[in-house]
């Protein structure tokens, strides 16, 4: 049996409406965390790279963190929602922040080639290495999509989470390969669409203008990424739950007496 993604898809939009009015402030706060260190090097002069002051790296621990509960928070709200059940938001971010650590160490297996590649790379920007390290970054995130949702709607051990997620995978690659498909095609478009709105409407209200301590554009911007980051969390949460109630396709039987 094969679920279509016109039926994942179908099923995490009423998902999203109902989730969206809690989690976009969560995922604003996230996106806006992300972004800090970025901004910080770059108001610093130092630049993007591994050489930083000893407080631009005390902020990008900070910075990870705080997005880690923030994105974690809008998965387990899904998850609880998909779940006919509905859980404060203050539960929700004190399941992320406890969950934290066994987060980190889901996350660490994903980050190590990715980091390996960038210090080649910065060594040396054609190396081979450097090419392949990020195809095997790239393969762990695609094999680790449902690893998150498993490890904080199942409270599994990050191990038993990537293995439930790569089982998924394995069983419903087809699946998952139209649905991958179908997500970078829409958050291309959204991400085009969305860059010409905030750069019109930065224009029109001027880059300068301060928001809480920030440029009006970056927050328009947070807005404008948090909506992908909410929607995508959604579709997520359906799917795994959606993919793993369904069992595989049999395979074809042999030819033969």
């Amino acid at each position: 049996m094969r679920l279509l993604v016109r039926n994942i898809l179908g099923a995490a939009w009423p998902l999203f409406k109902a989730s969206l009015p809690v989690c976009l402030p969560l995922a604003v706060v996230g996106v806006a965390a992300s972004a800090t260190p970025g901004a910080e090097s770059l108001a610093s002069g130092e630049g993007y790279g591994f050489v930083h002051s000893r407080d631009w790296w005390g902020v990008c621990v900070a910075s990870i963190l705080l997005t880690l509960v923030c994105y974690g928070a809008v998965l387990h709200q899904q998850l609880r929602r998909a779940a006919d059940g509905r859980a404060p938001v203050l539960d929700s971010l004190r399941l992320a922040t406890r969950r934290l650590p066994a987060s980190l160490l889901l996350m660490l297996p994903m980050v190590l080639p990715l980091l390996l590649a960038m210090l080649v790379a910065a060594w040396h920007a054609s190396s081979l290495l450097a090419w392949v390290l990020r195809l095997v970054a790239l393969w762990l995130l695609v094999q680790a999509w449902f690893a998150w949702p498993a490890l904080l709607g199942g409270e599994l051990s990050p191990g038993a989470a990537l293995a439930a997620s790569i089982g998924t995978m394995r069983r419903h690659w087809r699946e998952f390969a139209a649905l991958l498909a179908t997500l970078a095609a829409a958050i291309l478009v959204f991400a085009l669409l969305t860059g010409v709105l905030v750069g019109l409407a930065t224009g029109l209200a001027g880059q300068a203008v301060p928001v809480g301590g920030l440029a009006l554009s970056r927050w328009l911007m947070a807005l404008a990424l948090a909506l992908p980051v909410v929607y995508g969390s959604a579709v997520t949460v359906t799917a795994w739950r959606l993919l793993k109630a369904v069992p595989a396709s049999p395979a074809l039987p042999a030819s033969g007496t």
